[in-house]
This record gives structure tokens, C-alpha cells and sequence, in this order.
């Protein structure tokens, strides 16, 4: 990349009128650079490449403002819903308090984990080791291959993650299903019937094989959804009023087994709504199905709402104070794959401050 062309990015980042892609191209870099040095970024060596970067970028500059240093220090770049350029122009002079404690440290994020039961009442603990594969009415493991036999029919596997869990399965049809942490998919050892149907708890990304005498059916709390060949992602926790399905492509139809049954079709980039009432509007793939490709983000998300995800995926419990949970609204993405303290310095930077007490964090608004 050209040197005018970084200077143009620079200077739009600084602005705050980058465009996604753009933005993309920055964060990369900066992501890239501290995954090749070390985990934990000291503020010298943070100081010293920000300040290479800048004099070769900038030689002839009269004030600078270091945005920089809130990226690569912490492993990512955030902007909060009132700009994030706005905000540093205030912080210039002020060294933000580390957050981050040896309880933060010690709990690590989540990783591949699930307990596969077997129709015959088996439980298998599976870890991060291990591949998941159903083919022909027989489970593959990197253990072995256990035989349910042909007399299995259509009685049902089930897979579940923990909270700070995650896995991936292969039906036996080819279809590839990713399962987020706290949730659970029931499926039968073998397709046997004119459909494929599976049961699913929680959130899953599915890519499902193409078999157009064999539709392929979710069923999600009130709802079922139909396709033939897509990728798509449910979401149905329970503290979602209703399930949310996303379509990344292809094509679906969902019905929503309520009083008044409701069937809509959904087109590549929208989802359906979190009301009672069936509706479908368009939406930011990219986003929603991040967490697969192993990122958290956030979409002007609210404390709340962050904190949910980072519950499922830490494995622990968060109090928002009702100024934090009021006050701040995040967007921007974050590595699953970095321990809690990291996350906890990144929302420090927004002015929320946390402590452990009984194995909660209390998170809470900074006095001004």
C-alpha cells in the first residue's frame, strides 16, 4: 500500500469518516502486529511503534493525536456510539487507570468443549481435540467410530456447550452445524424420513447440504425454519422474546407456530425480528455471525447486551450498574480469544469500571 494511501486512511480514521472496508484495512494491521509480537503489549514498545508510524506517516505535523495507542494496546480498535475521536480529543491529557487485575487475568475465554448423549443414554465429553462427524447411523470420533445400527431410525443425538463452550458437528446429510457457547442441538443418527429435521437451543450457524427431495428443518422455541441449501444463523437464548434467524445465503421460510401461524420468506442479508410478531428487516451479516469466525461485535450495543455474550462466553456473571447500563452504547469488535482482563482495560476506555466481589463483576460507570 501506498504512502499517500495510509496517510488518506489515517487521516479518515482520525476524522471518523472511514469507511467499514477501510476500517477493516486498520484494524487488520494492528491486530496482525500484536499477535506476531506477544499477547501483552508493554507501553513502550506500543509507544515506540506508534511513534515510527507516525513520523514516517506525518513529518510535517504540528499536534498529534494519539488514537493509536487505544488499538494496538489493547488488541483491537473500538469507537463508542458519540465517536471515538471526540472522545480522545478529551483523554489526550489523561492516562486511563489499569483495570485489568490478577481475578480478570486468571479467567480465560472459552474454547472448543460440548457432551455429546447418544440415543442409548451414552454421554461423551468432548474437547478440543476432538472432531464430531455422523455418517451413515455412525458417530466418528477421533476416538473411534460407535455403530448406532440401522434399528437407531430416527431417534435423536444430542449435542450441548457449556457456557465457555463451543463446537462443530457434521450431520451424516453433509450439513455442517457450528454451535455457540450454552447451547444444544438435537439430530437423528440418520435422516430417515422425507425431511431433515434437527432440534436446536441457544445459537448455531448452519451451512446446510443441498437435497432438494429432502428439506432441511430447524425447529427453534415457536418457530421452524425451511431450506433446501443456505447458510443461515439462529439465535434463541432465553432471554430472547422471540428467535432471530439471519440469512447469509441462499433462501428460507419461516413459520411461527403461534395463534395466528405467521410464515414469511427471508432474503440473503435479513433476519427476522426479536418481537412477537413476525417481521424481517435487513441487517449486518458480517456482524451477526462473527462469533463463528471467532470475534465478538458489537453494533451500537448497550452494556447490557455486551455483557450477555461475555456471560455465555467467560463463564461468569456480570451487575451492570444502571448508569453504565444507560450511558454507553459500543461499537466495534473484540478477539473471543483474549482472557477477560483484556476486555475489562478495553471498557475502561469508555469510562466503565469493574471489580470482582463473590465470583460477579460489578461493572459501573467512572465518576466524571
Amino acid at each position: 500500500m501506498e504512502k499517500e494511501t495510509i496517510q488518506e486512511l489515517f487521516q479518515k480514521y482520525k476524522a471518523g469518516t472511514a469507511s467499514p472496508e477501510e476500517l477493516r484495512i486498520i484494524h487488520s494491521f494492528y491486530l496482525h502486529k500484536a499477535k506476531r509480537t506477544s499477547t501483552e503489549l508493554d507501553d513502550q514498545f506500543i509507544q515506540e511503534q506508534l511513534d515510527t508510524m507516525d513520523r514516517n506517516l506525518f513529518p510535517q505535523k504540528t499536534k498529534r493525536i494519539a488514537v493509536w495507542k487505544y488499538a494496538a494496546a489493547a488488541v483491537l480498535t473500538l469507537s463508542s456510539a458519540f465517536g471515538l475521536y471526540q472522545y480522545t480529543q478529551q483523554q489526550l491529557t489523561e492516562k486511563e487507570p489499569q483495570q485489568a487485575t490478577e481475578q480478570f487475568a486468571a479467567i480465560k475465554p472459552g474454547h472448543d468443549q460440548a457432551t455429546l448423549r447418544l440415543p442409548n443414554g451414552e454421554v461423551i465429553a468432548l474437547g478440543q481435540q476432538d472432531k464430531l462427524i455422523n455418517k451413515n447411523g455412525v458417530v466418528q470420533l477421533n476416538t473411534g467410530n460407535i455403530d448406532l445400527g440401522t434399528a437407531v431410525g430416527n431417534r435423536m443425538i444430542t449435542l450441548e456447550t457449556p457456557r465457555g463452550g463451543q463446537f462443530q458437528v457434521q450431520l451424516e446429510d453433509g450439513t455442517n452445524v457450528w454451535l455457540n457457547a450454552g447451547s444444544t442441538i438435537s439430530y437423528p443418527a440418520k435422516f430417515v424420513t422425507n425431511e431433515r429435521s434437527v432440534i436446536l437451543k441457544g445459537e448455531a450457524y448452519f451451512e446446510v447440504a443441498h437435497n432438494a427431495k429432502k428439506p432441511f428443518k430447524v425447529t427453534v422455541g415457536n418457530d421452524e425454519i425451511q431450506v433446501l441449501g443456505t447458510g443461515f444463523n439462529i439465535q434463541s437464548y432465553d432471554d430472547n422474546l422471540t428467535p432471530i434467524t439471519t440469512l447469509v445465503h441462499g433462501k428460507v421460510k419461516v413459520t411461527r407456530n403461534n395463534k395466528a401461524q405467521q410464515t414469511l420468506i427471508l432474503q440473503p442479508g435479513q433476519q427476522t425480528l426479536a418481537q412477537a410478531n413476525l417481521q424481517k428487516a435487513n441487517t449486518d451479516i458480517s456482524g451477526i455471525t462473527a462469533w463463528k469466525n471467532g470475534l465478538f461485535s458489537f453494533k451500537r450495543s448497550s452494556i447490557k447486551n455486551i455483557v450477555r455474550e461475555l456471560e455465555r462466553w467467560y463463564n461468569i456473571d456480570f451487575v451492570v450498574d444502571q448508569a453504565a447500563a444507560e450511558n454507553r452504547l459500543i461499537t466495534g469488535e473484540i478477539p473471543r480469544n483474549v482472557n477477560l482482563d483484556d476486555v475489562m482495560q478495553i471498557l475502561s476506555y469508555f469510562d466503565i469500571q469493574g471489580h470482582m466481589k463473590n465470583n460477579k463483576v460489578y461493572l459501573t460507570l467512572k465518576k466524571q
